[in-house]
C-alpha cells in the first residue's frame, strides 16, 4: 500500500548550536566580553550589562552597573545578544553536569522568549515578589509590558513528560500563582527536547437545566411515582412512561420510553450516593454525559443536549494520568473536539476543576 503524497513542508525543530548567532542583527564591530565566573553566577561588566538588562530583562545588577547572569540566561545572551561564551571549552556541558535540569531552563527561555517576550529568572526577584510559590521558575512579561512597571503577565514552571504530578500541589501552585495577579504557564518538554506550553486555571462549571429543587409539590409527586414504577436493569433503571418526564438533564429517550444511569437514579430517588462529584455537578444544574468516548468520566453541558455541544469534559483526579505525558494527550483531544479539558479535586465539602490547555501563540 503506497503512502500517500504530502501536501506540506515539516517544520524545522531548533538544534541552537553552539558558537552561532540565532539573532538577525549582525554581530557587534568590536567583539563583547566574555561573562565571568562570580557568586554562582556569570558576571558581565557596563555598558553591556545595561544594553542587556534594560531593554532586554538579563541579569542582576551589581553595585558597579554590571550584571549577573544565570546559566539560561547565557546562554541566550550567546544566541540572540552576540555574547560569548565564558570559555571555548565545554563549558555548557560542565554546567549539565553540574546541575542537569539546566537543559530544561535552556530551553524554557529560549521559547518563552520567542518574539519579544522578556522572561526574568525569580533568582532575580526575590525583593520585588514576595512569597513566590517554590515551583515558579520565572515571571514573564508580554511584549508591549515594561518589565520595570508592569506587575508582569505570568508566572512560568517546568516539567519533563515523565514527571509524576502531585494534583495536590500544582492546586496550590495556581491558587499562589493568581493571589499575586498572574496567570500560570507550564512548560512540558518532551524527549525530543521541544515543549509544549499550557495556560492552567480555576473554572466552575454551571449549567441552567431543571433540578428537583425546582419542581412543585405536584411534580415532585409525579416524579416519586415514575421512580417507584422503574425497572432495575443493567447499568441503571428504565422508565416506560417518558411522557410525563419533566427533568431532561436526567436520563435518556430510549424504547419509548427513559433509560436513567444508576448515580442518576439515586440522586434523584435522594438515596445515598457514593459518587459525590456527580451530586456536585448535576447540583450545578449541569447536564451530565458519559465521556467514554473522549477518554474521562464525564462530558458536561450547560444547556440542552441538542442546543450545543459539550464544553468540558471531566476527569475525577483519582482517574486523571499519573504523568505529563498523559495529561498532555487528554488535553489534546479535548482540544481536538473544541472541548476543554478539567481536572475535578475534592475541596474540602465540595470540588474545585482545575483547568489545563494549550497556550496559543507560544
Amino acid at each position: 500500500m503506497g503512502r500517500r503524497e504530502r501536501t506540506y513542508t515539516p517544520r524545522v525543530r531548533t538544534t541552537r548550536p553552539l558558537g552561532s548567532s540565532l539573532s538577525a542583527n549582525a554581530p557587534p564591530a568590536k567583539p563583547h566580553p566574555r561573562p565571568i565566573a562570580m557568586d554562582g553566577l556569570w558576571y558581565l561588566p557596563s555598558p553591556l550589562a545595561q544594553r542587556l538588562h534594560q531593554k532586554s530583562a538579563l541579569g542582576q545588577l551589581t553595585k558597579d552597573g554590571g550584571i549577573l547572569l544565570t546559566v539560561e540566561e547565557v546562554m541566550f545572551s550567546h544566541w540572540y545578544r552576540h555574547v560569548p561564551l565564558p570559555d571555548d571549552d565545554d563549558w555548557l556541558g560542565n554546567q549539565l553536569d553540574a546541575d542537569p535540569s539546566i537543559l530544561s531552563r535552556v530551553i524554557v527561555m529560549d521559547v518563552m522568549r520567542n518574539g519579544g517576550e522578556l522572561v526574568v529568572p525569580v533568582s532575580h526577584l526575590k525583593d520585588r515578589y514576595q512569597n513566590l510559590h517554590p515551583a515558579t521558575w520565572a515571571v514573564r512579561w508580554q511584549r508591549h509590558e515594561s518589565w520595570k512597571k508592569h506587575d508582569g503577565f505570568s508566572q512560568i514552571r517546568f516539567q519533563r513528560t515523565h514527571d509524576v504530578i502531585n494534583w495536590d500541589e500544582l492546586q496550590h501552585w495556581v491558587e499562589t500563582v493568581v493571589s499575586h495577579g498572574h496567570r500560570p504557564e507550564l512548560c512540558v518538554m518532551d524527549d525530543e527536547l521541544d515543549l509544549t506550553v499550557y495556560m492552567l486555571s480555576h473554572e466552575s462549571p454551571v449549567g441552567d437545566q431543571r433540578i428537583p429543587l425546582d419542581l412543585d409539590e405536584e411534580e415532585n409527586l409525579r416524579l416519586d411515582s415514575l421512580l417507584d414504577q422503574a425497572v432495575a436493569i443493567e447499568g441503571g433503571h428504565f422508565i416506560s412512561d417518558d411522557l410525563k418526564w419533566m427533568l431532561p438533564a436526567f436520563g435518556i429517550q430510549h424504547l419509548s420510553g427513559r433509560y436513567l444511569r444508576e448515580e442518576e437514579y439515586m440522586f434523584l430517588a435522594q438515596e445515598d450516593h457514593s459518587d459525590s462529584l456527580y451530586q456536585h455537578l448535576a447540583g450545578q444544574r449541569l447536564l451530565l454525559r458519559p465521556g467514554f468516548k473522549y477518554g474521562c468520566k464525564w462530558r458536561v453541558y450547560e444547556t440542552e443536549i441538542n442546543t450545543e455541544h459539550a464544553p468540558w469534559l471531566v476527569q475525577p483526579v483519582d482517574m486523571a494520568a499519573e504523568t505529563w505525558e498523559g495529561v498532555c494527550l487528554s488535553v489534546r483531544l479535548a482540544e481536538g473536539v473544541n472541548k476543554r479539558w478539567l481536572c475535578a479535586i475534592p475541596d474540602e465539602a465540595s470540588w474545585s476543576f482545575l483547568s489545563i490547555r494549550r497556550s496559543v501563540g507560544i
